[in-house]
């Protein structure tokens, strides 16, 4: 199978797993997450200042460079993502990994704040990059943070590593969050690093320590799309970030592919 007919398979699948194409993040939501972030809600800001000096025009302009649609126009309850520039992303992840793939000696962190939709798809990487040669860094494994992280989560919460990926939890619960603390801790308890791969908040505090980052993102996380606009963050993946991880397995594997030069 050629190149061009396994990116073309790829882009339908996207579309029919409902990754790309019609999404389940409707324009309204995003629209509602792009007020949020100008008013400065930290679940919203990933712990990027951008917002502080942005107009609603160029945030809507931003995700629309980023996903391939106006979030303030169309039917508000239907959502969509352009499967090119989904595929688009895919393939720029995959070939800034291969260096790392193929030539391994990078020290690379991997973080999510959507573990129930995307730690395998990490997980798969991290392993992956380790078996190429690359360090998989663990900071902070088991550290509490001695601060409330968020409304919704009362006392301490900490980081802990799950295939090789960061991920937050409080008590015995792996959480979903869009903080940024807990990647600010890694990075300033931890080693140099060449490559950060996260989503939400860990990308985004990543990007704001000038980090070099692949991030992932949905329709409505615009502060990872304003950081892109703004020329201070290049890899954004737009897509669908939280069903079910074997609906994403296909994405991952192309990627993988791709970057260590097997042929797909």
């Amino acid at each position: 199978m050629g190149i061009a007919s396994e990116e073309a398979d790829l882009r339908d699948l996207l579309v029919e797993r409902s990754l790309s194409g019609g999404i389940r993040t409707v324009r309204r939501q995003s629209l509602a997450y792009a007020h949020k972030l100008l008013k400065g809600d930290p679940d919203n800001t990933f712990g990027l200042e951008d917002w502080c000096t942005a107009s609603l025009d160029e945030v809507v302009t931003a995700v629309e460079a980023g996903i391939g649609d106006r979030i303030t126009d169309g039917d508000p309850e239907l959502g969509y993502i352009a499967p090119e520039h989904t595929l688009a992303g895919i393939l720029a992840h995959a070939d800034a990994l291969v260096p790392f793939l193929r030539g391994g000696g990078g020290t690379v962190l991997l973080a999510t704040g959507h573990p129930t939709g995307l730690l395998d798809h990490y997980a798969d990487l991290a392993r992956a990059l380790r078996n190429t040669g690359n360090r998989i860094v663990r900071v902070l494994d088991d550290h509490r943070l001695d601060r409330a992280v968020g409304a919704h989560v009362a006392g301490e919460t900490g980081i802990r590593f799950f295939g090789g990926v960061a991920c937050a939890f409080h008590d015995e619960a792996i959480l979903h969050t869009h903080r940024p603390d807990y990647m600010e801790a890694m990075i300033a308890g931890g080693p140099q690093i060449d490559l950060v791969l996260a989503d939400h908040g860990m990308a985004g505090a990543a990007i704001a320590a000038g980090l070099r980052t692949l991030s992932i993102a949905d329709a409505n996380d615009i502060a990872l799309f304003l950081a892109r606009a703004r020329g201070r963050h290049e890899h954004v993946l737009p897509i669908e970030d939280n069903f079910t991880p074997a609906e994403f397995a296909p994405v991952t594997a192309y990627m993988l592919r791709r970057a260590a030069g097997i042929a797909v």
